[in-house]
């Protein structure tokens, strides 16, 4: 009912001579190409790159392009009306990181572009691009292990743990973290590096368990494992994608995110296995001690540990130091609204999915001086909420030989993870018109300004 017509559909005509030359062409091409690259790149949703990519095509005089993004192949195709052909392009985004310094340069570079009345000149945005993209970190690497590394001693702390198993964590996770370098290096696909790197952890904590070294349940540790490895998976990009209409993008996400914990699946079912058969079944009964999820808690000390998760995160992501105190609070306020809406009564699954909602609607109202992209302080905020312990329980009981529970098991932690991305979507919908009409309403607003406000579209990394 309702649909749209063909006159509608239809791109906006270029007509007569005045048409953009090829050097012109190919250069706002490359350069929009490049933008989008990293922004799918860094996990921001497919609707982003396509708005931000038409956005700059059009503020070089380019209106009438289209945007095509399939997972990791983008391709943009300039038309110039009747009197010259049309000129398309391709990229593949061949690489997938966390390196939000680069995103956030890129993001003022877009602003650069799109936010101004004379944009920055061609040549000048692509150097710039271009350094942001081959720019060393901000901080050495090993500092964003260490990141990692007490990232995983405040999770395993948030679970229910002990000092001694949020150590436990934090060394482990140390190890883990090189190998998994070791292993990214020599291009080893993301599948054996999970196999590896549960296997790794799985096998340390049982046996430290079996030892006697670790007296809390080994599941504390291995969940935290769990909740580092799965930080990496684009989530919010998967539920983002096919909300706005990215089938073929969102289906390529869902497969690396399954893939990746397949791998995780395999690698503590057969270290419980292989713990079994070599120190007796009394070893393997450790793994099979999976206490409950702990009980949403507003205590200062939780909610510490969260913004210490948050801060950590986001400092192993390489973001800039500014946004670091503000990943801590994203992370404080998506933990207290988890805890306060699970003492009011809300199930797990619904609570994190308002609090995640209430993160992507505060990060969406920020100021945009404060120079932090909204995607940086959401994954930060939700990534302390993954059910990397709910995710170990159904391991192990697909281990022990419970299947049909152990699936039910599995399946809740991936309703869970995809409620957080869920969550964070609804505050972007509802925060992005809000954010609009705000501005709109700021006293002293021009119509310059209410015309670059509708100019700007979307938000750019989210």
């Amino acid at each position: 009912m309702d649909a749209p017509t063909v006159r509608d559909n239809l791109l906006p005509a270029v007509t007569g001579p005045e048409v953009a030359d090829d050097t012109l062409v190919l250069r706002v091409l490359d350069l929009s190409l490049r933008i989008g690259e990293v922004q799918i790149a860094s996990g921001a949703g497919a609707a982003v790159a396509h708005d931000t990519m038409l956005a700059i095509a059009g503020a070089y005089g380019l209106p009438a392009c289209d945007v095509d993004i399939a997972f990791s192949t983008i391709t943009m195709c300039c038309h110039r009306g009747n009197e010259a052909g049309p000129v398309t392009t391709m990229r593949n985004v061949r690489y997938r990181t966390q390196d939000y310094t680069r995103l956030t340069e890129v993001d003022e570079i877009i602003a650069a572009i799109v936010d101004r009345d004379e944009p920055m000149r061609v040549e000048e945005a692509i150097t710039r691009v271009g350094h942001a993209v081959r720019a060393p970190h901000p901080y050495p690497r090993f500092v964003a292990g260490i990141a990692r590394s007490l990232f995983a001693g405040a999770v395993a702390f948030l679970l229910g743990g002990g000092l001694v198993v949020a150590l436990l964590a934090t060394v482990a996770t140390g190890v883990i973290w090189a190998v998994a370098r070791w292993l990214a290096r020599r291009r080893v696909p993301m599948f054996f590096q999970q196999m590896v790197s549960a296997t790794i952890v799985t096998l340390s904590a049982t046996t430290l368990a079996w030892t006697g070294t670790l007296d809390d349940s080994p599941a504390f540790v291995i969940a935290a494992g769990i909740v580092v490895f799965l930080s990496g998976l684009s989530l919010v990009g998967l539920v983002q994608d096919a909300i706005s209409g990215f089938p073929l993008t969102a289906a390529g996400r869902a497969v690396e995110v399954v893939l990746a914990s397949a791998g995780l699946l395999v690698g503590v079912v057969v270290s419980i296995k292989l713990v079994g058969a070599v120190l007796g079944t009394d070893a393997g009964a450790y793994a099979a001690v999976v206490p409950p999820s702990p009980a949403p808690s507003l205590h200062p000390i939780s909610l510490l540990a969260a913004a210490a998760a948050g801060m950590l995160f986001a400092l192993s992501a390489y973001a800039p130091w500014r946004s670091l105190p503000l990943a801590a609070l994203a992370g404080a306020v998506a933990w207290a609204g988890y805890g306060l809406l699970g003492i009011l009564g809300a199930g797990e699954v619904v609570a994190a999915a308002l609090a995640a909602a209430a993160l992507g609607l505060v990060a969406m109202l920020l100021p945009r001086m404060l120079g932090t992209p909204p995607l940086v302080l959401v994954i930060a905020g939700i990534t302390p909420l993954l059910p990397g312990l709910t995710m170990y329980r159904g391991f192990s009981q697909l281990a022990y030989g419970s299947v049909a529970v152990g699936a039910v098991t599995i399946l809740l932690a991936l309703t869970f993870g995809l409620a957080l991305a869920a969550g964070v979507s609804v505050g972007e919908q509802v925060g992005w018109p809000l954010q609009r009409l705000i501005r709109r309403l700021l006293p002293g607003v021009t119509a310059e300004d209410r015309e670059r406000e509708l100019r700007r579209g979307r938000p750019r990394v989210f």
